[in-house]
C-alpha cells in the first residue's frame, strides 16, 4: 500500500519545529529526495515512491502596479482575468478562484500569501502557466503540493532514518552557502566575520553531532526488524 509522503514531512517538522516551511514545498521536496540518497542502502524496504501530478499551486506573491489582464492556462483550458491595480493580494486570489472554478476544484489557503490549490477529478496530470498579458507586473508563483505515496509499507524506524537525514540535509542547506564564502575570501578574512564563523560553527556542531546520532541509529538495522502484528510494532533481534 505504501505511506503518504506527508507523514515523513511532518516526521522532519517535527525535528525543525522552529523553522516556518509555508510555500517552501519544494525546498522540503529537495530535503527528502537528498534523504532517500542517504538512507536507501540502510533500510530493507526499497525506498520508491510516487509523487501525485494531479494538482497544481499558484501563490499570489505581491500586489500590482497597473490595471489589466493576465491569461492564465491550465492544461487545455485558457482563461483571462482582469485585475485592478487597487485588488489586494486576497482579492486578486478570489478573482483567480471565481475565474476556474467552474472547471476546477480550488482550495483557498490565505496564509501570509494566498495560495489557490487547483485540482480536478478524473485528471492525472495538471499543468499550469500563465501570461502577463498586459505586462502589469503580476507576481504569481506556481508550484505544486508534492503529495505523494512510497511504493512499499515503510517502518517506523525507517521513516526515522528518512526524516534524520532530510534534517541533515537542511543543515547542510544552511552551511553552504557559509562554506562557499568561506572559500571564496579565504579563512582568514572569514574569520574576521564574526556573525558568520558564529554560524558556522553552530551549523558544524549540530551537523557532526546528527551524523553521529544517524550513524548510531543506522546500526539498529542491522540488529533488529520491524513487524506490524496485530494493531501494534514488534521489534525482534535478527540475531
Amino acid at each position: 500500500m505504501g505511506i503518504l509522503l506527508q507523514k515523513i514531512y511532518d516526521k522532519f517538522f517535527i525535528k525543525v519545529s522552529d523553522v516556518d516551511f509555508t510555500y517552501k514545498q519544494d525546498l522540503v521536496f529537495e530535503f527528502f529526495e537528498t534523504s532517500i540518497g542517504y538512507s536507501y542502502k540502510t533500510t530493507p524496504h526499497d525506498l520508491g515512491y510516487t509523487l501525485y501530478s494531479d494538482n497544481a499551486v499558484l501563490i499570489v506573491y505581491d500586489v500590482i502596479e497597473n490595471s489589466g489582464d493576465i491569461t492564465l492556462n491550465i492544461n487545455s483550458d485558457s482563461y483571462t482575468i482582469s485585475l485592478l491595480d487597487t485588488d489586494t493580494k486576497l482579492e486578486i486570489a478570489i478573482k483567480i478562484k471565481s475565474a476556474i472554478i467552474s472547471d476546477y476544484n480550488i482550495d483557498l489557503d490565505n496564509i501570509e500569501y494566498p495560495m489557490l490549490t487547483i485540482t480536478k477529478p478524473l485528471t492525472d496530470n495538471i499543468t499550469l502557466t500563465f501570461t502577463d498579458t498586459d505586462n502589469i507586473n503580476v507576481n504569481l508563483i506556481i508550484s505544486k503540493t508534492y503529495d505523494g505515496i512510497t511504493i512499499n509499507d515503510l517502518d517506523i524506524d525507517e521513516i526515522e532514518l528518512i526524516s534524520l537525514n532530510m534534517k541533515k540535509s537542511y543543515l547542510e542547506y544552511l552551511l553552504k552557502p557559509l562554506s562557499r564564502l568561506k572559500k571564496q575570501i579565504g579563512t582568514k578574512d572569514f574569520n574576521r566575520l564574526e556573525s558568520k564563523v558564529d554560524e558556522y560553527k553552530v551549523y558544524s556542531l549540530m551537523l557532526k553531532d546528527l551524523n553521529e546520532e544517524i550513524e548510531k541509529f543506522r546500526q539498529e538495522f542491522y540488529s533488529y526488524t520491524n513487524s506490524w502484528v496485530g494493531e501494534k510494532w514488534i521489534t525482534t533481534r535478527k540475531y
